[in-house]
């Protein structure tokens, strides 16, 4: 019994060695961002779009940047973390991508000032250091739905998926990772989403 529990502590420390940490030691905490971009959409009126809450897949919901050591695993940082849970930044980050964009009359998160005919709404499917083999690589998931007129329709849904490998691993390097593949898939979002908003022909 004693020889059993000793192998058990033994390799829970033994994990927590092997945890990815920055190289200094120092706790961080990383955010991710929207982009500065425009998604031409000639003959598109000015709509009002309302950005719904992420949802996120089975412990995608909280601030722990994880790293997966082997297949089906999934253990967080030692000494870092994301500013606030992924499907919070993923949701401001497209909330402030499509407010660039010209098409774009109005952004709705929580408060409704006026009635949104459009509805985005996405679940991150996976945000993950693929550890195996090391350095590894970032993973990232993103599946989305454009719902719009007439109510209740699915104008547009597409899957974002796509991995980076890492040079270090850290949560620098993660965070850093994480944002470009990021960007692709707000570019995504832009993309799908501005082809399926109606034209109004020429005048």
């Amino acid at each position: 019994m004693r020889r059993a529990a000793f192998v058990l502590v033994l390799g829970l420390l033994l994990a927590g060695c092997a945890q990815p940490q920055l190289r200094s030691g120092a706790a961080h905490s990383y955010r991710l961002h929207g982009i500065k971009l425009l998604e031409p959409a000639p003959g598109v009126a000015p709509v009002v779009l309302s950005v719904l809450p992420v949802d996120a897949a089975p412990g995608l919901d909280g601030a722990a940047m994880l790293y997966s050591p082997a297949p089906g695993q999934l253990l967080p940082y030692r000494d870092s973390g994301w500013l606030a849970p992924p499907p919070a930044l993923i949701r401001a980050a497209l909330a402030q991508t499509l407010a660039r964009q010209p098409w774009v009359a109005a952004v709705e998160q929580d408060v409704a000032l006026v009635p949104a005919p459009w509805l985005l709404h996405c679940e991150l499917t996976r945000l993950e250091h693929d550890a195996v083999p090391p350095p590894g690589r970032v993973r990232l998931g993103l599946r989305c739905e454009l719902v719009g007129e007439p109510a209740g329709h699915i104008a547009a849904h597409w899957d974002s998926a796509a991995s980076q490998a890492l040079t270090v691993a850290d949560a620098a390097h993660y965070a850093a990772a994480a944002q470009q593949l990021l960007d692709a898939a707000l570019r995504d979002a832009l993309r799908e989403v501005a082809a399926a908003l109606p034209r109004h022909p020429a005048r």
